[in-house]
């Protein structure tokens, strides 16, 4: 095993930090076309957790623990060839020497480069909800997702062997994995698992890479949120399978469309309901608002400017006799100050009551 170049591993990791792809030594980072990234927008960082060690069965969708969301995904991937790639990696030396930096010597002009693609029958074997997505799709290109698709890299796992190392097989001559192409093998290749690049160092014509067997993420990405619309119709649960607010058997957590949280009983049981709403923008002096819920008791109310608080609950009976009151069920207005147009006002308030 000759083992990677120097100037191979500086191009390769120079690139990544200039967010560029490595597909050729004799191409400078601005000829590079394809990009990279080290994964650092909340658009492309995983927002669930990765499994340490997932079983290396293809399409099985796998979890971290028991009952949290599937995240990875053992995928046959196509490898096919980059073009603009092909070239004699003893010959034409950027920087002016006799070969382009090969570690094997006698080699003759072949593609360096291959990326990953989703095979023709992607969708038929796979379970994964998010396939067809226009993402996890047939024959989709993985650096064409712009991070959409991401492969798992090792830094996930200290298992041995590791099950995040991606494994490359030549074609078996009718369409299928043929002998494996080892991580130490004298061609010397390395893979981007942000886009799916495979870089050969050294060209070998009897071993032209034609599959992978990788893991993809299937889980949610950061800017999708920690919260999922499952608990009655509603939201407030962490996508790690803990909860952040609770519905039990006769509780419901509502969100409504202006931005409130309902927490309330069902069943007709007397309870403490907890109400909490976007009413409006300040506006002065009596300013009137009308509460989205009409309870049939008393209530607490408390009165949040820019999402500070402004006045503390305050039981309330009738009007006018605090500063601020309820009439009407539905309806309070303010008697003291409040700041000017454009503060956003919210509402906190209970009751004890039937639902």
């Amino acid at each position: 095993m000759a083992g990677k170049s120097n100037t191979s591993a500086t191009y390769f990791a120079q690139k990544k930090l200039l967010g560029k792809a490595h597909t050729s030594n004799l191409k400078t980072d601005g000829e590079e076309l394809i990009g990279s990234n080290i994964q650092a927008a909340a658009s492309q960082i995983f927002g669930q957790t990765i499994p340490e060690n997932p079983a290396q069965t293809l399409y099985l969708l796998q979890s971290a623990s028991n009952g949290a969301p599937a995240t990875v995904e053992y995928i046959h991937f196509a490898l096919a060839a980059l073009t603009g790639t092909t070239y004699d990696a003893n010959e034409n030396n950027p920087d002016g020497g006799s070969g382009s930096d090969s570690g094997e010597s006698s080699q003759s002009s072949g593609v360096h480069t291959y990326k990953f693609a989703f095979r023709s029958d992607y969708t038929s074997n796979s379970s994964n909800s998010k396939k067809g997505n226009g993402y996890f799709n047939n024959n989709k290109i993985v650096h064409e997702t712009l991070g959409k698709i991401q492969l798992v890299p090792p830094y996930f796992s200290q298992t041995a062997p590791n099950p995040y190392i991606i494994k490359i097989y030549k074609d078996d001559g009718n369409g299928g994995i043929g002998n494996e192409i080892p991580l130490l093998d004298n061609i010397d290749w390395n893979v981007d698992y942000y886009n799916g690049i495979l870089f050969l160092q050294d060209y070998k014509s009897s071993k032209i890479p034609a599959h992978a067997k990788a893991f993809a993420y299937v889980g949610d990405y950061a800017s999708e949120g920690f919260f999922e619309n499952n608990l009655s119709g509603s939201l407030q649960r962490l996508t790690d399978g803990t909860s952040y607010l609770v519905a039990g058997s006769n509780i419901t957590i509502a969100s409504g469309s202006s931005g409130q949280i309902t927490v309330s009983s069902t069943g007709g049981d007397t309870s403490n309901s907890v109400y909490s709403e976007y009413v409006g923008e300040a506006n002065g002096t009596n300013t009137r608002f009308a509460l989205d819920h009409a309870p049939t008791a008393a209530k607490n109310v408390s009165i949040f400017v820019n999402g500070l608080l402004q006045m503390p609950a305050t039981s309330i009976t009738s009007a006018p006799f605090q500063d601020y009151s309820v009439t009407g069920s539905v309806i309070f207005f303010t008697s003291g100050s409040l700041p000017d147009n454009g503060s956003l006002l919210f509402a906190n308030y209970s009751t004890s009551e039937s639902i």
